[in-house]
């Protein structure tokens, strides 16, 4: 365990063995140990927090008073070694979360004589001490805030547990207690790290964290609508070619775990009717470019190559053949409109997809059909060099299963 290596350091480092290790070893020591301090005090903060949300959870859940109650927030102490730092981290939090849920009905109320260091005198003497430490006092200061209730919050490391021991008591000479929790936690467990505005029970967040784990499966089943788009051509005497709407599902596999890598394979259909029927098959790989790993909570950026095979039948299709086409000819050859034409062509898809959650997502790309070439009804809307050219461009929206 953390604190156990901990402990060990800090004996090794305070022992005698020590004292004749030169400067420069005894100084990366020190080193090391500040770094595996500052480790193991991160892990207690977060499971301080995970426990400050699981009692302010059980407060929502089952209020301590039955009317909005100011209370004072007398102490808060926290496992020796770590400082009044941590102890405001578990301050600000344990604020936050009451103010962000009313329903626990505690309203937290200013007590600046609790943490200070006041003088009672009375009749057995004087005593200087903080406020927490005298009841007389901390009664006196609860009665000058408007409060009747005080709360302590104590943290205490007990083995590889931390346990917090929160008591509410009346602020009376006796500080009687009114409410008395302990929860406790391992300090080798991960911290459950919810949202203070929607505090849920630690059953409630696992089950929320294995759903998001299990949408991290390796398969998904991508639903896309897509529109493509086809350049018209540089002389307007071709008639140009009408967008095409697509719908197409398949199977997405993720490559690697961390869903860097991505591959699809999908089959499509479109169709316009009188005009034309179309069917694609299309495989494309696709590679995360906002980091190394795919993000649960953040947009994610893919970088996306494929390639299809188009086919499409019916009138529409007489577009995408080499032969001229204009609207002289058609009137003039009505008999050769009974026949339907097909074109059949692959085209090689390259564009950027913006995907939230692994749920939904939107892309645009680019696309190249060598075979459109010489298709005098289809234009390029970018051409590299004369090698690389661009007939198409098209946006999806997919939604994943």
């Amino acid at each position: 365990m953390r604190p156990a290596l901990l402990a060990l350091t800090l004996a090794l480092v305070s022992s005698p063995a020590w004292a004749g290790v030169s400067p420069e070893v005894a100084e990366a020591q020190r080193a090391q140990m500040e770094k595996l301090r500052a480790e193991v005090a991160g892990q207690i903060q977060l499971q301080a927090y995970d426990l400050l949300d699981e009692l302010v959870y059980g407060w929502t859940r089952q209020p301590v008073f039955e009317l909005e109650t100011p209370v004072v927030l007398a102490d808060v102490t926290v496992p020796v070694g770590f400082g009044s730092g941590l102890a405001a981290l578990i301050e600000n939090h344990f604020a936050e979360l009451v103010v962000k849920n009313p329903r626990t009905r505690v309203t937290l109320a200013h007590c600046p004589q609790c943490t200070a260091v006041v003088v009672h005198s009375g009749a057995k003497g004087t005593i200087v001490s903080r406020g927490v430490d005298q009841p007389e006092a901390l009664a006196a200061a609860g009665a000058l805030s408007g409060a009747r209730h005080a709360i302590f919050l104590d943290f205490e490391a007990e083995g590889s547990a931390l346990v917090l021991r929160a008591r509410i008591t009346s602020l009376e000479p006796a500080l009687p207690i009114i409410h008395a929790r302990t929860l406790t936690t391992s300090t080798s467990s991960a911290a459950l790290l919810r949202s203070g505005d929607q505090l849920k029970s630690a059953a409630e967040a696992r089950k929320e964290y294995l759903d998001a784990l299990q949408g991290r499966g390796v398969f998904t089943v991508p639903l896309r609508f897509a529109v493509r788009s086809y350049a018209s051509p540089p002389s307007a005497g071709p008639i140009a070619a009408m967008p095409f709407i697509w719908l197409q599902a398949g199977a997405e596999v993720a490559l690697t775990q961390a869903r860097a890598w991505t591959g699809t394979f999908s089959l499509g259909v479109t169709w316009m009717p009188q005009l034309h029927t179309g069917f694609m098959g299309q495989a494309r790989i696709s590679r995360l470019l906002t980091g190394s790993v795919a993000s649960l909570t953040q947009p994610d950026l893919y970088l996306f190559l494929g390639g299809s095979v188009i086919s499409i039948h019916g009138q529409g299709a007489r577009v995408f053949r080499s032969e001229v086409l204009n609207l002289e000819d058609v009137l003039s050859d009505i008999p050769s409109l009974l026949i339907e034409p097909h074109a059949t062509f692959a085209a090689f898809p390259i564009g950027l997809e913006l995907r939230v959650g692994n749920r939904i997502a939107a892309s645009v790309f680019l696309e190249s059909a060598p075979a459109l070439d010489t298709a005098p009804s289809i234009g390029t809307h970018l051409n590299l060099l004369g090698i690389l050219k661009f007939h198409t461009v098209g946006a999806e929206v997919t939604f994943c299963f």
